[in-house]
């Protein structure tokens, strides 16, 4: 469902800046050497002279700060984002009032991974100019990211009524209502959406995923299907469809929809990973094998195939190749609660008690019920 974040880089225009401190710095003097002739000036004249001097000095901040921020936005587009950060945050203690600069140090602290500290320099956008467009859309993503659902849709909300007439606001809603999992809620504003943008395929797309979630297949089939006549050639909307087939029991037009996906798009990992779990799911495992292998081969850092090849290796009791599937699952996302449930299932059958409990007390820690179901029959005493 997530989109990637929206992220905006505002480029200044230099030329004025740079322009005023060259024809300043060549009609007036020095201030050194204006201070040699300090008993010959007027009160007046001597007010000019440091009203002179104090402009040149704060043009020549404001150029400082200018050419720093520069260096960030020329470091984010190279997606070097310590260094954007950075060159930002110079630009910022040089001219305190730079609301770009802000900005723009939100989007690369966002993209960075710190979604709480670039909420703060949002913050401090909006709080400067409170029509600020981008800084909703970022900060709302920032929300979303951290799981304060409601603030984002406080932003979105805002956004609503500063593009009226624009579908992204209440797409992006809806997304964050089916992140809570109040999907009628979701569905109810990504048909906003569609008001304003009848041709959204992802739209529809996520009209589906809403739907599936709520159990009602048959409206989600159809809702996928229209969004595949919208956007025929897109690998996930047919590897979606698959997935609710799947749901519904109809494996061989699942089959047949992940097939598609793959011949859309012979790289897309995730419909060989959907596959192979239909042969799993058949005991077929020679064969799902060698799907989970072939969705790990284009990307090895996926868990998720890892942990279905364990499984498979587990069913056909290879049991070393299952660990090593498992071991790597866990390596990609230490957090990954169903992998520590099946290697402790591993662990059990190779009779190591201790190693099982561990895992399994982790997986329920994480939130597998059944982990907890294990601990209490294998490991209570």
């Amino acid at each position: 469902m997530r989109l990637l974040p929206t992220l905006f880089l505002i480029l200044l225009a230099t030329a004025i800046t740079h322009g005023q401190t060259d024809s300043l710095s060549t009609q007036f003097p020095e201030p050194d050497s204006l201070s040699m002739a300090d008993s010959t000036l007027t009160q007046e004249e001597i007010f000019f002279r440091d009203s002179i001097a104090q402009l040149n000095q704060e043009t020549q901040i404001v150029k400082q700060a200018q050419e720093a921020y520069n260096r960030g936005i020329a470091d984010f587009k190279n997606k070097k984002f310590a260094e954007a950060i950075n060159h930002f945050g110079q630009a910022i203690s040089l001219k305190p009032d730079f609301t770009e600069a802000y900005f723009n140090r939100g989007c690369a602290i966002l993209v960075n991974g710190d979604p709480a500290s670039a909420i703060q320099d949002f913050d401090t956008v909006i709080n400067k100019n409170p029509n600020h467009i981008e800084a909703f859309y970022n900060r709302a993503d920032a929300f979303t990211e951290v799981a304060s659902y409601n603030k984002a849709i406080e932003d979105y909300t805002r956004l609503t009524e500063l593009q009226p007439l624009t579908h992204k606001p209440a797409y992006l809603m809806g997304e964050v209502y089916f992140l809570k999992g109040e999907y009628e809620k979701a569905i109810t504003w990504l048909n906003k959406s569609l008001e304003l943008k009848r041709d959204y395929a992802n739209a529809y797309n996520d009209i589906a995923s809403s739907y599936r979630k709520l159990e009602n297949y048959e409206t989600a089939v159809q809702s996928q299907q229209k969004a595949i006549s919208l956007d025929p050639d897109q690998a996930f909307l047919v590897n979606n469809l698959g997935s609710i087939y799947k749901r519904m029991n109809e494996t061989d037009k699942a089959l047949e929809a992940y097939t598609k996906a793959i011949r859309i798009d012979p790289e897309y990992f995730l419909a060989f990973n959907n596959r192979g779990s239909i042969y799993l799911e058949r005991e077929d495992f020679n064969t799902a094998i060698d799907e989970f292998s072939k969705a790990i081969k284009i990307n090895p850092k996926y868990p998720i195939a890892f942990n279905n090849r364990g499984i498979a290796y587990f069913k056909m009791k290879n049991f070393d190749k299952a660990m090593a599937d498992f071991n790597m699952a866990i390596q990609l996302n230490p957090e990954y609660a169903a992998a520590y449930l099946n290697r402790g299932i591993l662990k059990e059958s190779m009779r190591d008690r201790e190693g099982c409990c561990s895992d399994w007390q982790t997986a329920s820690t994480l939130g597998i019920t059944h982990a907890k179901k294990f601990l209490d029959v294998e490991c209570a005493q």
